[in-house]
């Protein structure tokens, strides 16, 4: 069936924006889908518009998530507990997820990286009194997602300096 020259027009314009999305960074199959359905096409032609990019390999929700973390283990560190809400919220199965944190533990020491974090951290709160500082630390990095036990193992090594 061919389509008609303004339902054309229109996959065209959705076509576009979906390219548009994907230039300004990588994407999550649903992060594409939300940001059509938002513009208001039709829930046919934007699953038409995924499963093409999906083809192409536009939209990997594998290479997304990689992509993801590789950026925030570089840009903005975190913990694998915000990680998995982070990507998760960005509609990424949770196959994908376990798959790829389980290849950033491979490739990063998150103690290493949270430890650094936390003497950074610690150093700032060197007028206020040590308990108080170290509490303070404790609560940001449970906030950036890392496991308990990293944390308190880090906690831990502070006092003792």
């Amino acid at each position: 069936m061919a389509l008609s020259s303004s339902e054309d027009k229109v996959r065209t314009k959705a076509l576009n924006n979906a390219y548009m999305l994907l230039r300004i960074r990588p994407r999550s199959e649903r992060e594409v889908r939300d940001r059509l359905r938002l513009k208001g096409y039709s829930e046919e032609l934007v699953g038409d518009i995924i499963s093409g990019l999906k083809k192409t390999g536009e939209i990997d929700d594998l290479k997304f998530a990689t992509f993801w973390i590789e950026s925030r283990m570089h840009l903005n560190p975190a913990g694998d507990v915000v990680l998995k809400h982070e990507l998760k919220h960005k509609g990424v199965e949770a196959g994908v997820i376990e798959c790829v944190l389980k290849h950033k533990a491979d490739n990063y020491d998150e103690y290493a990286i949270a430890l650094s974090m936390a003497e950074e951290r610690f150093r700032r709160f060197s007028k206020i009194d040590r308990p108080k500082a170290l509490k303070r630390v404790y609560d940001f990095m449970l906030r950036r997602g890392f496991k308990y036990d990293t944390v308190q193992r880090i906690i831990s090594e502070l006092t003792e300096n």
